[in-house]
């Protein structure tokens, strides 16, 4: 067992127990301030538990909201707090301490929330959580996570009573720009081309895709993502039955190629997919989770965007009815 101490003056102190699966043995935990991203504590996983103590001191006052980090990946949110606090191998909620035990009830719910694909319901929770914890750094992990899905100009409304500690922080200004990009790319404009690549590695347009006289849907998705997975069957269901009128172009973002074409050919993705677009897409339509969809017109103008399959195959056959 490792532990490793941060910013030992003596004052308060955090202690936080992950216990882990064997196969995270050796690997690096680290402690990550949530608002601006600096690396707070590490340790290393020893025998399934990595220990992390931090204090009090000139540059760190509890509570504060952080990552917890394994080996690369996001595991658990955590607030460091006076007390202990322990997070099991079953569960990616932290528990122990007041702020923690209050996080990992509303971690919760936020969780089933994102389980039933109903955005509006998490845009609201999210805006409800910030509100009733505005005063604790909980308020502002739930302030970021409504702002990557909201308006743009209630973000606006939004930042301009916000504290200067969250509105100038690192992530809220990352967040308030992607919201900008969203603005710009809002149903009612035209889609804005970019360049990634075809199967074999050559460059290739998204543009060079579209097929002419179709309603196109742009699925932001990467091998990585189980819920981009979760959702082919209801694409594929909606390419068999609507095909005639409405192409779907896959946009691998963040993924590695060769994990792309694997997932390609193991879930029988049947439609175009624009490979190795890094994070281009994200910089230029704003959205900040995958998987993401744009519905576009014949005319390259964009009628949606953010919607389920679901939610997109009914909106086409209202089109279609009309």
């Amino acid at each position: 067992m490792t532990v490793i101490t941060a910013l030992t003056s003596c004052q308060r102190s955090a202690k936080l127990e992950l216990r882990l699966p064997s196969r995270y043995d050796g690997k690096q935990v680290e402690l990550i301030s949530y608002m601006d991203s600096s690396v707070v504590a590490t340790s290393m996983v020893r025998d399934g538990v990595a220990m992390i103590e931090t204090s009090e001191g000139d540059s760190l006052r509890f509570p504060v909201f952080m990552q917890v980090v394994v080996d690369g990946r996001t595991r658990a949110y955590y607030v460091a707090e006076e007390g202990e606090a322990v997070m099991n191998d079953s569960s990616s909620y932290i528990t122990g301490t007041p702020m923690n035990d209050l996080l990992a009830g509303l971690m919760s719910q936020l969780d089933s929330i994102e389980d039933t694909d109903d955005m509006n319901a998490y845009i609201e929770f999210a805006e409800k959580q910030y509100n009733a914890n505005i005063d604790n750094p909980i308020g502002a992990y739930f302030g970021v996570e409504w702002m990557k899905f909201a308006e743009p100009a209630s973000i606006d409304s939004m930042l301009s009573k916000a504290s200067p500690e969250f509105r100038d922080s690192r992530r809220v200004k990352m967040y308030e720009k992607m919201a900008k990009h969203r603005l710009a790319t809002s149903p009612g404009v035209k889609y804005i081309d970019f360049e990634g690549e075809d199967s074999r590695g050559h460059a290739l347009k998204l543009s060079q895709l579209m097929v002419k006289g179709k309603y196109t849907i742009i699925d932001f998705w990467a091998s990585w993502c189980p819920y981009c997975i979760k959702e082919l069957p209801e694409l594929k269901r909606l390419r068999s039955e609507l095909g005639e009128k409405v192409e779907i172009i896959g946009v691998a973002v963040r993924d590695i190629p060769n994990d792309t074409r694997a997932m390609v050919k193991k879930q029988e993705i049947g439609w175009p997919v624009l490979y190795n677009t890094g994070r281009l897409p994200y910089n230029i339509y704003g959205f900040t989770g995958i998987p993401h969809h744009i519905l576009v017109d014949p005319d390259g103008v964009i009628v949606s965007r953010g919607e389920s399959a679901a939610q997109l195959y009914e909106r086409i056959l209202q089109i279609e009815n009309k």
